[in-house]
């Protein structure tokens, strides 16, 4: 058994030692199969125009962790009607990622749909994939978007436990659920059904998804709830039947701790062998037996649990025969689920005008950031911790963390929930998902080879590898008894040329090589209906809509920026440093080589001040946030990354640190510093100058057409729009309707924080800045709130 399982017993005298029960065999199942990623992508916007360019960055989860499961992320944009438009394959690593999907000019106004997922999340319900709406405008189109007012909400009302017994005081949440916006404030009463005029209980919306009584029941009597909504929209519904025997159970929250109270009414044996379990993101987490003939038990849960775990906790409920016969859900610790950066702002009022906002987090992290003027009601913290936890829709699930003044609405919204990410019946049964290893090994292909005609068994193959943007590799391969060749673990973006060539001395006439690659990764078909959404498209005159003329400027603009784009384009390469260091990057490294967190210090486009040191890594140090240097026995000088030795290579060879020394500081073109990312884990890359007249390889014309197949890379994310684009090309542009005036998902951090900056639009107003990162134990740094 799991060594963090926490274990209290109530009203136990002694335990004796059985034989694994059916229920033991479930938790063992739980633990070692149910193992499950959720997907968060934070956008540069919330709705977009004909044409746009989508950027999102992408947080992977194994429970409430960044995962260390998959490494491949597919993302997709579908219409209306299912069509697949986009699809999108990036990496993931340290639970990150990012890209771009691209629409069309001519897109129809509507909603379309963004999913999301790792093939690993497949195994399990598709319900659990991410999927978020996104409205798309054209302001040439003759039908507009505009809401679907004739959506009605639908009220249901659910015990605590899930249970209701005759003459005993139980809990209820009332839950409202609608394709479309919920009332703001709404209200209701329970009542017999054989007398409506006398309210028994009243109530009133905690907000708009949920509300909650107490209310106890006479004997053999019915009940009903009356809603009532701000628009004196009703609703009548009938309270579950109160049964003359069962189990009542309830979670309590007072002031210090959290109590569990077990009440069994009218059962045979009373609570006997009755049994409690707990569990966190499918881990078993709390287990308790009642081992005598109780009517009732109350007990506090320990406070190592509540010390140790965040989030929601299943709390299900056994008989002695192993059956399921209550549950609860309840939250703990929701002022524990992140770290908040302390933000400084230096914000002017005036159209045009640059800001300034610092960000003080010691933490020597990468962070992501955007600054927009729309909205959204689902943010990392809501949807990692709840939403991508549940199938219903809940209507603006982030204002459960921004307050602990809605502790009480979201005590009421778990009651009136089920955890269906596994079922406790399926357990029991011994039923679980089949669970392969192909999920982390970034792209993998396998190869099946013929020669003329006839699997090419137990051979060896020269195979060259040749990516859009990096130097060729030449590696040997083995094929298996079938003719199998397996490769792995690449990570390059872009197509990927291949070359294949038989290992013999001589290959003799007439015979016929043929090699076929197929991925093992892939993406996987949409099989259930698109969630419902609250808009519909009508006919109707565009000057009734105040967001087209901004729409036409938005378009007009992104026309004279990519045609002065052109235009400059030449000038921005010689004159933009990052530009050439990008370049150089490409032209040094390769696909191991490559982290969305990699640190790049160029020596050949930039000045450093090298001339001073003998020892490149001496160089790095103050320079470089996290890294030190300890001695060695002779002398030399060890990389130390947080504390943590670091492997040194000399063009992609791995060298220990007393070869440093051999290494010519003059002669170094560009150093990357890997920080626990990617392959490499703690790393540091030192790439040595290379000739720039180098003559072209005559093989690369024979190569682009003989033994030639070519691969599927991962998609690059395009460039964003940045500070330096801006005093380029918006400052000449008559009209500025930006909605995002700032997006950086790679923001390094060092001892004293980051500094963001950005220029207001023509008609500056209220933004909302969202700040992201990860500390190394895997908690949020997180931060969102409005710019005045």
């Amino acid at each position: 058994m799991n060594s963090r399982i926490l274990y209290f017993i109530f009203c136990i005298l002694s335990i004796s030692v059985n034989a694994q029960s059916r229920l033991d065999s479930a938790i063992k199942i739980l633990e070692e199969k149910y193992t499950q990623e959720k997907v968060y992508l934070l956008f540069d916007n919330e709705n977009y125009t004909a044409g746009d360019n989508i950027w999102f960055k992408a947080f992977v989860f194994n429970g409430y962790k960044p995962t260390q499961i998959s490494t491949n992320l597919f993302v997709e944009l579908y219409d209306k009607d299912k069509n697949l438009l986009d699809r999108k394959i990036v990496p993931i690593a340290e639970g990150q990622s990012e890209g771009t999907i691209t629409m069309k000019k001519d897109v129809a106004e509507g909603v379309y749909f963004i999913r999301s997922y790792t093939p690993y999340m497949t195994l399990f319900p598709e319900e659990f994939q991410y999927i978020k709406e996104v409205k798309i405008y054209n302001p040439n189109s003759k039908l507009k978007l505009v809401k679907n007012d004739t959506n009605k909400w639908q009220a249901e009302v659910i015990p605590e436990g899930h249970n209701f017994v005759e003459n005993q005081t139980t809990k209820f949440a009332v839950r409202l659920k609608s394709d479309g916006d919920l009332p703001k404030n709404w209200e209701g009463f329970v009542f017999e059904k054989d007398n409506p005029s006398n309210q028994l209980v009243s109530f009133k919306n905690l907000d708009e998804n949920v509300s909650s009584f107490h209310f106890r029941a006479d004997s053999d009597k019915a009940y009903q709830l009356q809603i009532v909504d701000d628009k004196n929209n009703k609703q009548i519904i009938n309270l579950p039947k109160a049964e003359k025997s069962g189990l009542l159970f309830k979670v309590v929250k007072n002031n210090d701790d959290i109590a569990l109270q077990l009440k069994g009414v009218n059962l045979p044996h009373q609570l006997l062998n009755y049994k409690i379990i707990g569990t966190i993101n499918n881990q078993h987490v709390f287990d308790a037996k009642i081992v005598k003939e109780v009517a009732s038990i109350s007990n506090i849960i320990p406070k190592d649990i509540l010390q140790a775990f965040n989030g929601v906790i299943n709390f299900t409920v056994f008989n002695e025969n192993d059956e399921v016969v209550a549950n609860r859900l309840f939250f703990i610790n929701k002022d524990k689920l992140s770290t908040k950066p302390d933000i400084e702002l230096d914000i002017n009022k005036t159209p045009r005008s640059i800001n300034s906002i610092k960000i003080n987090n010691q933490d020597q992290v990468q962070l992501s950031s955007v600054i927009r003027t729309e909205s959204d009601n689902d943010n990392l913290l809501s949807s990692i911790w709840l939403t991508n936890d549940f199938k219903s829709k809940i209507s603006n699930p982030a204002q459960y963390f921004i307050n602990n003044e809605s502790d009480e609405a979201l005590d009421a919204l778990l009651i009136s929930e089920n955890w269906e990410r596994f079922n406790w019946n399926e357990l029991l049964e011994g039923k679980s998902p089949t669970i392969t290893d192909y999920y982390n090994h970034y792209l993998s292909y396998v190869g099946k080879t013929y020669l003329n005609g006839t699997e090419l068994r137990n051979s060896s193959l020269s195979i060259v590898l040749k990516p859009q943007d990096s130097e060729k590799e030449f590696f040997v391969s083995e094929t298996d008894s079938e003719g199998n060749v397996i490769l792995d673990n690449l990570f390059y973006y872009g197509p990927i040329g291949l070359n294949y060539f038989l290992n013999e001395k001589s290959q003799g006439s007439g015979k016929s090589l043929v090699f076929s690659m197929f991925p093992t990764f892939r993406n996987f078909n949409y099989r259930s209906e698109l969630p419902s959404t609250n808009y519909l498209l009508k006919e109707i005159k565009s000057s009734d809509l105040p967001n087209v003329k901004d729409q036409i400027t938005t378009i007009d603009n992104a026309k004279r920026i990519n045609k002065k784009t052109i235009q400059l384009k030449e000038v921005l390469v010689r004159s933009d440093s990052r530009a050439k260091t990008t370049k150089l990057n490409d032209e040094l490294s390769t696909g191991r080589f490559r982290s969305l967190n990699e640190k790049i210090i160029d020596f050949v486009n930039e000045d450093q001040p090298v001339q001073a040191y003998s020892n490149i890594i001496d160089f790095l140090v103050g320079r470089v946030p996290g890294l030190t240097v300890i001695k060695g026995q002779s002398g030399e000088s060890i990389p130390m990354i947080r504390n943590t030795s670091a492997a040194i290579y000399v063009d992609e060879i791995n060298v220990s640190a007393d070869n440093l020394n051999s290494v010519n500081v003059n002669n170094v073109a560009m150093v990357k510093v890997f920080k626990g990312s990617g392959l490499l884990g703690n790393a540091i890359a030192i790439y040595t100058k290379r000739g720039s007249d180098r003559k072209p390889d005559p093989m690369d014309n024979l190569m682009a057409t003989t033994n030639y197949i070519q691969l599927q890379g991962y998609n690059k994310a395009l460039p964003y729009f940045n500070l330096d684009d801006y005093e380029m090309f918006y400052s000449e542009l008559d009209n500025d309707v930006r909605d995002v005036l700032y997006w950086n998902t790679n923001i390094d951090t060092d001892n004293d924080g980051a500094t963001i900056e950005y220029y207001n639009n023509d008609k500056p107003k209220d933004y909302k800045l969202t700040v992201i990162g990860f500390k190394l134990d895997g908690t949020p740094i997180f931060y969102e709130g409005k710019i005045n």
